[in-house]
């Protein structure tokens, strides 16, 4: 392995940055590989960081035991192919794979630039890495493209899809199911949680985590709740949206951890321990609609220093693709402000959404309408009214009346019994968090936790 941390930036590197797909990018084709009985396969690449071809010109020392002619204290490598422990391997790899995508065919997203795309053939990829992913609804189409593929990389065909990323994906009479129960088992036992006692909700409701105000300087619990916290976070950002609020939560005090934060860490993973077979199911047969419901709440002046928290929710074909619970970053001064700014993280993620599905030709699945619990934040997006006490807003906000008038979204009232972005922005009861989880699709293999007292 080369020795990166001996490289000057300017000198031996310039740019190292290379992007990978985003998780809702693979829940979307998991969704319409459901709604449009699409076939997925896998592929992985073989010692990917070794095929990248350098431009510039890097030099190293002889490995340990190479011997030339007894020339060896005065000779040195010229690297030609990227190594393992390279600065810019990972960027190398990815400009190599992206010249070959486009040589043989296929057209790079705009709203992902790691979703290419053959509209000729109706072949989708998608890229983390070195582990790719190819949809279509024609398989001989797939095998030609991984034909392709494995004439110029070494390649591991992995069939159609059963795992990635972490994820199990399992299809069911057309239907297509993601779980991580492996990952979380696997926490739990890392954790020493595997014998805990399951509890019904991720974060007792009116719990309110405040800042340590303990010296940092010795915080023994640190390295344990930053390594719970990062492992919270990649299972709610795959599969568990049912956690987003609380990780979102205890993600804010990770520098300076108290007994009190690593206790509700640990809530979390009981909580887990109950729910660790729930999944995401996309089916085929949804009530004859595909087209994706989006739901944008917030929680006023709920936060730490009063600020409100938002929250979204997309779902397609029964279950979420994309989600988000977010501190904001002012402090709102009414109900209908907090709601208009959750709504303008909403908006963006919409024309995000419209975007993509633009590139993968499924424009009449696109989202249009945001559903609000909030007369007020409906009329202030759609009205020019009271100006005196809407001034003060920030120009971002005023993004989501724009859109409005340019017909990109429309705005619905929800009645707050259905919100179901409501899980978002709040702890909630027992009986209130099972219901909005049975509404977002989310199902339980194993015996339900919600009936255990926390």
């Amino acid at each position: 392995m080369a020795r990166g941390f001996t490289q000057a930036y300017g000198v031996d590197y310039l740019e190292t940055y290379a992007p990978v797909a985003k998780l809702t990018t693979y829940r979307i084709i998991f969704a319409f590989a459901a709604l449009e009985q699409w076939e997925i396969h896998g592929m992985d690449v073989i010692t990917a960081f070794l095929l990248g071809k350098l431009d510039g010109e890097i030099f190293m020392m002889q490995p340990e035991g190479f011997e030339r002619q007894g020339l060896k204290a005065k000779m040195v490598c010229r690297l030609l192919r990227s190594l393992y422990g390279l600065k810019q391997a990972s960027r190398v790899w990815n400009m190599q794979l992206h010249e070959f995508r486009i040589k043989i065919g296929f057209r790079r997203s705009n709203a992902d630039t790691c979703l290419y795309v053959n509209v000729g053939i109706s072949i989708f990829i998608a890229i983390w890495v070195d582990d790719i992913l190819i949809a279509g609804k024609d398989a001989r189409n797939i095998a030609k493209v991984k034909k392709q593929l494995a004439g110029e990389f070494s390649m591991k065909d992995l069939g159609p899809i059963r795992h990635f990323l972490g994820m199990r994906v399992t299809r069911t009479d057309g239907n297509i199911s993601i779980d991580q129960s492996t990952y979380i088992k696997d926490i739990l036992a890392r954790f020493g949680m595997e014998d805990s006692k399951p509890v019904s909700t991720p974060l007792a409701t009116g719990t309110k985590l405040t800042k340590n105000d303990a010296n940092s300087a010795k915080n023994e619990i640190q390295p344990l709740y930053q390594s719970i916290v990062g492992s919270l976070m990649y299972a709610m950002l795959c599969t568990k949206p049912d956690v987003a609020y609380t990780v979102q939560q205890l993600s804010q005090f990770a520098s300076n951890p108290s007994s009190l934060h690593l206790q509700a860490a640990k809530r979390v993973l009981r909580y887990l321990q109950g729910t660790q077979e729930s999944y995401l199911t996309y089916r085929r047969d949804n009530g004859g609609t595909g087209t994706i419901q989006s739901y944008s709440d917030a929680d006023f002046a709920a936060g730490e220093y009063r600020k409100s928290i938002s929250g979204y929710i997309f779902i397609l074909v029964g279950s979420p693709i994309s989600w988000q619970a977010k501190k904001q970053s002012t402090i709102a001064l009414s109900t209908a402000e907090a709601e208009y700014a959750a709504l303008m993280h909403a908006a963006k993620e919409v024309i995000w959404l419209q975007n993509l599905l633009k590139d993968l030709g499924m424009t009449k699945y696109a989202p249009k309408v945001i559903n609000v619990d909030n007369q007020g934040t409906i009329a202030l997006a759609e009205n020019p009214i009271h100006h005196a006490r809407t001034k003060h807003l920030d120009v971002q906000l005023q993004f989501v009346r724009d859109s409005i008038e340019n017909g990109i979204i429309e705005l619905r009232y929800c009645p707050t019994d259905v919100m179901l972005a409501d899980i978002m922005t709040k702890a909630l009861t027992k009986e209130k968090h099972a219901a909005v989880c049975r509404m977002i699709g989310m199902a339980n293999t194993s015996p339900s936790p919600f009936e255990v007292k926390s």
